[in-house]
């Protein structure tokens, strides 16, 4: 730990315990996204060999508003970059910046806030020091999955210059929220609050590039998600410059939030706290009031997010049934596949979306239920008369309820919007009901882990990241029917376009309250904190 750098600031030390305590992560994050996009890219190949089925193919997309809205203007879709680069459009736009956020966030402001930056900067180490490794940590991370990527494109006979380009187009849009992070980690104290800006940003990123992409207009150029879509490597138009925009941001970003970093003292932040009263309020005083306070406000920001993001999606409804109308192809694919009408299987693919959310909010509250151990607040709740049932009972509540608020709230305003637009919201919001169970799957998969194996409980983001993967990718994977009924939502159907089933509603919600219990009973047991 004494180890310092030649200018004092002990950066190689700080690399390497930032390393040793945080490489199973950086590894999930490399492998995880490196075989879902090859396996993509082999199924792909299988799929659309030949030039007429990739012709097919951008004739279908080519024009359809649902994958322009969702995945993005699909460049090149008469190659298998092209397809590749549009049928893992949604997965690369959530994933990729949530990894350079992550990433970052967890070496340094989740680090200050549990004291280790304290004990490192004690031994020489300078203040800027612990963000530097952490961003070139991240940046390595980055790298590596781009050109994991460009090897898995590079195998299927992609030309090698398409490949890199597309590579450096992710590894610039990781950058750009890792930047994100590096500036919003100095305005905000919290580590939860930095993370909740960052997916606020990703959020209006993503919203811009979806307006922009269905109206055809300026407003994707004020989405980094566009900047990484318009280096259109497969197409014959490829360029450049929208990569130089990425890096251009994430240089301004990183600089800015390394300046800052030195202006405030240690465990605080630009943005000065708001002093709390002298005395709790009544709610304050009970397990459940205190869990509220201590989640509400995030669940807010999910529960407004997903309102939006159902508004907009929703006003895009007219769009995609003129469309259709008027393109035999796509009128071809809705009719062969039995999938109904236009409007009701976008609702769906929105639907998708707003419960994707849902599941993320529940999740997040788990994630800080585990914080609150680790950082030993834990042990000073349960020192008085409260039970451990208790506490973590009323933390599961708010997951719960917090979640289905979320994926209502997105319900209620994707409804709203799909009858003023077509004078009739064809089940959506019902459908939201029925995704319930599902919402309430993957936070009760995370108090299972809390409960029995406390230190895997980030596991459950990769539990959610394989529920994106199957209701996004699972058809094109050509996923055994197992692997696809994992899925909580899977298992309930593709709503509003299919009838809920009766018998996969009941049983998603049995395995909810199964993995509940098991948490419950495990925390029981398990020493505090662990």
């Amino acid at each position: 730990m004494t180890a310092r750098s030649p200018r004092g600031t002990g950066l190689g030390a700080v690399l390497r315990l930032q390393l040793r305590t945080g490489w199973v992560v950086l590894l999930a994050w490399v492998l995880g996204l490196v075989a879902t996009y090859a396996a993509t890219v082999s199924a792909i190949d299988t799929t659309y060999g030949t030039p007429e089925q990739l012709a097919s193919y951008q004739a279908t997309v080519g024009s359809d508003p649902t994958m322009a809205a969702i995945n993005g203007t699909p460049y090149g879709a008469d190659t298998l970059g092209g397809v590749v680069a549009n049928e893992f459009g949604f997965i690369a736009a959530i994933a990729v910046p949530l990894m350079g956020l992550l990433l970052v966030v967890r070496g340094t402001r989740a680090a200050e806030e549990t004291g280790l930056l304290e004990l490192l900067r004690s031994r020489a180490v300078g203040s800027r020091t612990p963000w530097v490794a952490a961003l070139l940590l991240t940046a390595t991370a980055l790298l590596l999955v781009g050109l994991g990527m460009a090897a898995a494109l590079v195998a299927e006979g992609v030309a090698t210059a398409d490949a890199a380009l597309y590579a450096a187009s992710v590894v610039g849009l990781g950058l750009v929220f890792a930047g994100v992070a590096t500036l919003a980690g100095q305005l905000l104290r919290r580590a939860a609050g930095v993370v909740g800006a960052g997916v606020v940003v990703l959020g209006a990123a993503y919203l811009f590039r979806a307006v922009g992409d269905v109206k055809d207009n300026g407003w994707r150029w004020l989405s980094p998600l566009a900047w990484q879509q318009e280096t259109r490597p497969f197409a014959e138009d490829a360029r450049v410059w929208p990569l130089l925009l990425a890096l251009g941001a994430a240089a301004v970003l990183v600089t800015s939030g390394l300046a800052l970093v030195g202006r405030r003292d240690l465990g605080s932040a630009v943005v000065p706290s708001r002093p709390g009263p002298a005395r709790a309020g009544a709610v304050l005083t009970s397990t459940l009031g205190l869990a509220l306070r201590q989640h509400g406000p995030a669940l807010a920001g999910w529960a407004l997010g997903a309102a939006l993001v159902g508004a907009v999606f929703g006003a895009f409804t007219d769009d995609v049934a003129d469309v259709v109308a008027a393109n035999p192809d796509l009128q071809a694919v809705f009719s062969a596949g039995a999938q109904g009408d236009p409007t009701s299987w976008y609702a769906s693919f929105t639907l998708v979306l707003l419960v994707l959310m849902a599941l993320g909010a529940g999740a997040q509250v788990v994630g800080r239920v585990r914080a609150e151990e680790t950082a030993g607040r834990l042990e000073a709740a349960l020192a008085r008369t409260t039970s451990r049932v208790r506490w973590l009972g009323a933390h599961i509540l708010v997951a719960v309820v917090g979640g289905a608020v979320v994926a209502l709230a997105g319900g209620a305003a994707l409804a709203g919007v799909v009858a003023r637009v077509t004078g009739d919201d064809g089940g959506t919001l019902a459908s939201a009901v029925d995704y319930l169970p599902a919402v309430a799957v993957v936070p009760a998969f995370g108090v299972a882990l809390v409960g029995l194996a406390p230190r895997a409980t980030a596991v459950q983001w990769a539990a959610l990241g394989y529920v994106a993967v199957v209701e996004m990718l699972g058809e094109t994977l050509d996923l055994p029917d197992a692997l696809l009924q994992a899925s909580p939502m899977h298992a309930i159907g593709r709503l509003p376009a299919e009838p809920a089933s009766g018998t996969g509603v009941l049983v998603v919600l049995a395995v909810a309250v199964a993995l509940v219990g098991l948490g419950l009973a495990g925390f029981r047991r398990r020493d505090v904190p662990r």
